[in-house]
């Protein structure tokens, strides 16, 4: 699917890891995608107790790509499906979910947390949410 996005299972816990460090783990529509299939791949699989969300050191996810997001939506096939499945799938996730965070965790990054069982984070960690409110 994506090289930004890498799955490993390895003692019952499915490690989904967001590997795009040059843009902070900003998600792509193909991250999106990478990542609903492992949650839904997770879900199906017995052997999967856990699942464990993490990015690189330094970045949990900056949100999503913008410039990918524009591209999606001039196209003739919009934002279609892979952004609008991820959260209620991250919602239906019947493992246990855990994050592991560092760095920044913007927007979807920090709204990814409140749908997991536990995080953790380093403490070079920044969580900013973004609001429509102006001061």
């Amino acid at each position: 699917m994506t090289e930004h996005v890498i799955v490993t299972d390895a003692d019952g816990i499915r490690t989904i890891r967001m590997n795009r460090p040059d843009k902070k783990n900003a998600l792509t529509l193909a991250m999106y995608e990478a990542m609903t299939a492992a949650l839904e791949g997770a879900n199906a699989d017995d052997s999967v107790r856990c699942v464990l969300i993490a990015g690189v050191p330094g970045a949990f996810s900056a949100g999503n790509d913008l410039a990918d997001f524009l591209k999606a939506a001039e196209s003739s096939g919009g934002l279609n499906r892979p952004a609008l499945l991820f959260l209620p799938t991250l919602v239906r996730c019947n493992k246990p979910m855990v994050a592991a965070v560092s760095g920044v965790a913007v927007g979807v990054g920090t709204t990814m947390l409140f749908h997991c069982d536990l995080w953790s984070r380093a403490r070079t960690h920044t969580f900013q949410r973004r609001s429509s409110a102006s001061a």
